[in-house]
């Protein structure tokens, strides 16, 4: 290449790594921490953390929804994975009595459930702040993925620009040549080694933009299962769950399910997934079980997707870190910090450049001033993440939660929390009544008269406020309908005991 053309790259890359230096070392600083966010995040829960070999975690499926099931009866259970890693004992992802989204750990051995973990926690948060500064909008999510198209023009155009890069992986930066000697010598250094790592990262991340804007390609589909009157047939218990997997087990060769996915609705199937023989070694096989009839209604390999989708698992893995167990992960926090270093170096060689009487005196003061008009879009940038924290995650932010009744459809009456059940904070709940007609309603916690705080009709629906002192042992609602033909109408629920 020529020289012209070289310092035509040489000065974009100058030009971009300005401006974007910041944001590639919050992007990259983040994802590092987000490859062993949960790890951080579970410091501090001994229970969750298991050292049993693999050939010793014999707890089955059918087990752990049997323990779950007589821990916390009132809990829908959604998917439940055997084995998320080597070091963490097996997952469930449930919906409480009172609506909320809770992972239940259950040991791999007993079943035995250990500890439960609330949904927004250190790696959430974090994953929201990586993938969308917390808005959690999609178009953020869009822009940030775009950012990979100048991301890869920043590796390389360095790598041409730096000639012989091949020989630098072991040129020590050296301080004889003063400061801006030694940014420029170690920000080649770091570009070398995590060079690998950044083309990955935005390959992946172009590909997660592809995916978000619907270029996905076609997965395959099960056949529908046989109509039911309820989402799980009143005999569905550990037994039948076992039953099942045997069959998902028959149904492909080699197949060894991981995860098993609860139907949602009365149209959904019970589905296994995880790795099968002759699969792909990053990819999932998949079978779907009628949870009534226990009919095989479909069974797939990776070979069977199409398009784009054929390339997610492969695309998750590399971009996350997991592809290949602990020493993936080591490997990309250690490439993923020496990335965050080139990205920081990048501005002090800027900084370095600036040496007249007029430039404020510190790296960090010179880059803020050479930034020019960009460090006027930062602070708007760091405005916006501050407020959006505040909205979700500041004292007057809080989730409502819902809860539908055990003994009738949920249309008739549904409750509505303002903040999740927790001992010992009242709790205000509106009660939603779908049922035509009704003209009073009696509200009974656990056996004693609650008071109606107010009682409003609007056509055939009504609405019912009342306060719940929340129980340390259950938390059993009975509400009794008066409709204007004198029928009584009862509807019960049960939210449980609360967990914090």
């Amino acid at each position: 290449m020529n020289r012209k053309t070289r310092n035509t790259l040489f000065k974009l890359h100058t030009w971009l790594g300005l401006h974007l230096s910041l944001f590639f070392t919050f992007m990259f600083l983040t994802g590092t921490l987000l490859v062993a966010g949960f790890e951080l995040e579970s410091v501090g829960r001994p229970a969750i953390w298991t050292t049993a070999a693999k050939e010793d975690r014999t707890a089955s499926f059918g087990e752990i929804y049997e323990s779950i099931r007589e821990t916390h009866p009132e809990s829908k259970i959604s998917v439940i994975v055997r084995r998320p890693t080597p070091w963490f004992v097996d997952r469930t992802f449930v919906r409480m009595g009172w609506g909320e989204k809770v992972s239940l750990w259950t040991d791999p051995v007993t079943a035995e459930v250990v500890e439960e973990t609330r949904p927004n926690g250190f790696r959430n948060i974090l994953r929201d702040l990586h993938d969308t500064f917390l808005t959690q909008e999609r178009i953020v999510f869009l822009l940030i993925c775009a950012t990979s198209v100048l991301l890869l023009f920043q590796i390389v155009s360095g790598l041409i620009t730096y000639r012989r890069f091949w020989k630098g992986f072991f040129r020590l930066p050296n301080r004889s040549g003063g400061f801006r000697s030694w940014t420029g010598s170690a920000h080649r250094l770091t570009a070398v080694w995590a060079a690998t790592l950044l083309i990955l990262i935005s390959v992946t991340s172009f590909y997660f933009l592809l995916g978000s804007l619907g270029l996905e390609g076609a997965k395959p589909k099960a056949q529908p299962p046989a109509p039911r009157e309820a989402v799980l047939p009143a005999n569905f218990d550990a037994t039948l769950i076992d039953q099942a997997e045997a069959r998902a087990r028959d149904a492909l060769t080699g197949f060894e399910p991981s995860i098993i996915l609860f139907p949602d609705k009365k149209t959904d199937s019970l589905r296994f997934e995880g790795p099968s023989g002759g699969a792909k070694i990053f990819s999932n096989s998949g079978v779907a079980i009628d949870p009534v009839t226990l009919e095989v209604l479909g069974a797939f390999t990776p070979n069977d997707i199409q398009g784009l989708s054929y390339w997610k698992p492969l695309m998750n893995k590399l971009h996350f870190g997991t592809w290949g167990g602990g020493f993936s992960m080591a490997l990309w926090i250690v490439l993923g910090l020496t990335a965050t270093g080139l990205a920081f170096t990048g501005a002090l060689i800027f900084a370095a450049r600036l040496t007249s009487d007029t430039t404020p005196r510190g790296p960090l003061r010179r880059i803020w001033h050479g930034m020019g008009w960009t460090r006027w879009g930062y602070l708007l940038l760091l405005a916006g993440i501050l407020v959006t924290a505040f909205y979700r995650f500041g004292p007057t932010s809080h989730d409502k939660t819902r809860a539908f009744p055990i003994d009738a459809a949920p249309l008739v009456a549904r409750l509505v929390m303002e903040t999740p059940l927790r001992r010992g904070d009242p709790l205000d709940v509106e009660m939603l009544i779908g049922e035509p007609d009704v003209h009073a309603a009696a509200i009974e916690v656990n056996g004693d008269m609650a008071e109606l705080v107010s009682f409003t009709q609007n056509g055939d629906t009504a609405k019912a406020y009342f306060q719940l002192a929340p129980s340390d042992t259950e938390n059993n609602i009975t509400a009794r309908l008066q409709k204007l033909n004198g029928e009584e109408k009862i509807v019960n629920f049960r939210l449980g005991t609360p967990l914090w």
